[in-house]
Formats: structure tokens, C-alpha cells, sequence
């Protein structure tokens, strides 16, 4: 929570100092750094977090090859997106931020592959503190290149320096653990990462293309002052997201040992999340519509137009707060993943044509009102599938 208080206050920091325009381009270059970072892991901490839960011995060796394998996609994947970038976009500022921001996703490959050594055995204090450096170095980084008058470059080049210090503070705590990381690679272990991240993998990036697909798509229709308005009311949505997200990866590892137990164990998790997640999502509600309009009016004035937006967005967050831990149910056990990639595309599908029916005539308003109902969308689709697929399988197994 530390962390995310840091990373809100740096968030407003930089807006109010770079500017809509430069805002909106820094918010660029932050969603393709999500993006291929996603896309570098393919799923493989997830398999990795699944394994060592269940084997701690693995660890060294899972480790050494994922480490070496998310470093050679990260590689390839710069060097595609150099070429690809320098020539379909001509706008060359904001190729370079892109570059840059994925230059970052180097340290952190090794850094949450060392990470989920901790989730697995769930020593997440570990975690948690080295989220805390991340978020304090890029902040005090960013804060000082951009008061020295670097603009979006210095708060890009904060992103790298800040993720470099978030992998030294993550091996120095498995050198203090005294857990064994390096291992010989192995082209068999490779083979069996990739296939059993697959389906993982997929679901990563259509999940982040679904969560990032209205900005990109306001960058290039729109410009970097819509995105840069946009950025900001998503930024707000986002600073509570990590809520449902930290605790869908606190229990994952909870969760793979519960599907062993029995549906009444699984159908407990579910209806106590939609109760105490929906009311929570609702209060939150609530209090970003009455608190954060006065907030932005004070505090980033140049960004009141995102207010419409924040309103719009912020009736996404008990769904979000829903979805997001319902979802680890399914994505626990192997036997649905198919199902669910499938499903996950069919709701990306959804949100990207409602994005390009609504962004064209009505800028970042459009893209808020399709985020709110491709997020209802998504609910629906999980609760359904949760309901119809897993309890009555499990039900008929009985």
C-alpha cells in the first residue's frame, strides 16, 4: 500500500510538472512498457509460482532458464519493435519514449522471476518490500530528473534506473535466503516452461490488451492531449485496482491446493468475494465521485476534463474488484484455461470494437463509457462460467 501511495503522489507530481501533451505521451509509453513486459513473461511466473508452490526444490532450476528465456524474448521483441515503430510512426518523439520504456523490462525479467520465488512460498513481505524500493527510487529518479528539466526522458529513464534498484534489493534478499538460483539451462526445460505457459501467456497479454487497447487507440486517433486527459482519470482507476490484484496473488497459491478439497471450498471463496469485493468496490465508488473532482480541480487544474471521465470510469471498480479474484479460480487449474482464453477474446474483441465505434466521435469519453461495459461484460462472463462450467462438473463428479 506504501508503494501505490508513492506511485499515486508521483503520478500527480508528474502531470502537473510535464503537462497534458507530454503527459499523455509519457502515459504512451508506460502502456507499451506494460504491454511487452506482459508479453516477455508469456505466462511463465504464473507456471513458475504454480510449480514451486507445489515443489520448492524446482526453484533453483525454473528460475536460471526462465530468467534466460524472458531475457532473450525481451531482446528479440526490442529489436522488432525498433524497426517496426521507426517505420510505420512517424511521430520520432514518441518512438524514442517507447524504446526507452522498454529498455526497462530487462531488470525486471530477472527481478519478478526472482519475485516469485517468495510468492510461491509465500513469504510476500519480501514482495512487498521490494515493491516499496521500486516505487520510492522511481519516484525520487523521476522527481529529480524532471526538476532538472529532462521532462517525459527524465521520467522514463527514472522507470530504468528504479526497476535496476528493484532487481539488486530482490537478489540481495535471495542471497540472504540463501535459495540457489543458477542451474544449468536445459533446451527440455525450456520446451516444458513455454508449453505450460502458454495458456497463461495468452491470457496475459489479452487481459493487458483489454485493459490498454483505449489508450493506445487515443494516442493514435486522438493525439497526446486526450491521452494525456485520459491518462489521468485511468491513472485514478488504477491506484485501487492493486486491491484486487494483490490479493488475487497472495491466494493463488491458496487456491491451486483448493481445487483438490472439493467444490464446497471453492463455492465459499466465490460468494464470499462477490460480497465483500462488490461492497468494497461500491464504497470506493462512491468516494471517487463525491472526493476526486474537487481534488482535481485543486490540486491539476489543467486536467479537469478528466473529471467526465473519472465519474465514468470509477463505475468500473466494483466490477473490476469482482472480477479480478473470481478470475483466479479458473486461471488455478489447468483444466479451464483454454476455455477461458477463448472467452478472454471474445471479451477483447468486444472492448476494442466498442472502442473504435466510441473513441472516433467521442474522444476519451468514449473510451470510458467501453471500458465500464466491456468490465460488466467481463463479470457476467465469469461468473457464468464459474457457475455453469466448474461447480456443475465438479457437482456431476460427486
Amino acid at each position: 500500500i506504501f508503494g501505490r501511495v508513492i506511485g499515486f503522489f508521483y503520478t500527480i507530481f508528474l502531470a502537473r510538472n510535464l503537462g497534458v501533451s507530454d503527459f499523455g505521451l509519457l502515459t504512451t509509453a508506460l502502456v507499451y512498457f506494460s504491454l511487452i513486459s506482459v508479453i516477455s513473461d508469456f505466462g511463465f511466473n504464473r507456471y513458475l509460482i504454480r510449480e514451486i508452490a507445489i515443489d520448492h526444490t524446482k526453484a533453483g532450476d525454473l528460475v536460471w532458464n526462465i530468467s534466460i528465456f524472458r531475457l532473450v524474448i525481451t531482446s528479440v521483441i526490442f529489436a522488432l519493435m525498433s524497426i517496426i515503430l521507426y517505420i510505420l510512426d512517424p511521430d520520432k518523439l514518441r518512438v524514442g519514449m517507447i524504446l526507452l520504456s522498454i529498455s526497462a523490462i530487462f531488470p525486471l525479467s530477472i527481478a519478478q522471476t526472482i519475485d516469485g520465488i517468495f510468492i510461491a512460498k509465500r513469504k510476500l513481505q519480501f514482495s512487498a518490500l521490494a515493491l516499496i524500493f521500486l516505487s520510492v527510487s522511481t519516484a525520487l529518479f523521476g522527481i529529480g530528473l524532471v526538476k532538472s528539466g529532462f521532462g517525459v526522458t527524465g521520467a522514463v529513464n527514472a522507470l530504468i534506473w528504479g526497476h535496476l534498484v528493484y532487481l539488486m534489493i530482490l537478489i540481495l534478499f535471495i542471497w540472504r535466503e540463501k535459495t540457489k538460483v543458477i542451474s544449468h539451462v536445459s533446451l527440455h526445460t525450456f520446451k516444458k516452461i513455454a508449453s505450460q505457459s502458454l495458456p497463461y501467456g495468452l491470457l496475459g497479454i489479452i487481459g493487458l490488451l483489454y485493459f490498454k487497447v483505449d489508450t493506445l487507440l487515443l494516442s493514435y486517433l486522438r493525439g497526446n492531449f486526450e491521452t494525456g486527459i485520459y491518462g489521468v482519470a485511468y491513472r485514478f482507476l488504477e491506484a485501487v485496482v492493486f486491491i484486487p490484484s494483490s490479493i488475487s496473488i497472495s491466494i493463488f497459491p491458496f487456491l491451486v491446493k483448493m481445487h483438490t478439497l472439493g467444490s464446497l471450498e471453492i463455492r465459499k471463496v466465490f460468494k464470499k468475494t462477490i460480497l465483500i469485493m462488490g461492497i468494497l468496490g461500491s464504497v470506493l465508488t462512491i468516494a471517487y465521485i463525491l472526493i476526486l473532482p474537487p481534488v482535481i480541480e485543486l490540486v491539476l487544474p489543467e486536467f479537469s476534463p478528466s473529471i467526465k471521465a473519472i465519474k465514468i470510469l470509477s463505475f468500473s471498480i466494483p466490477f473490476i474488484f469482482i472480477y479480478v479474484p473470481l478470475s483466479q479460480i479458473i486461471l488455478s487449474t489447468d483444466k479451464y484455461l483454454k476455455s477461458l482464453v477463448i472467452l478472454t477474446i471474445a471479451t477483447l474483441i468486444f472492448n476494442i470494437v466498442l472502442n473504435f465505434i466510441l473513441i472516433p466521435p467521442y474522444g476519451f469519453l468514449g473510451a470510458s463509457v467501453a471500458t465500464v461495459a466491456s468490465d460488466i461484460l467481463s463479470l457476467i462472463v465469469v461468473i457464468l462460467f464459474i457457475r455453469l462450467k466448474i461447480f456443475k462438473e465438479r457437482l456431476t463428479g460427486l
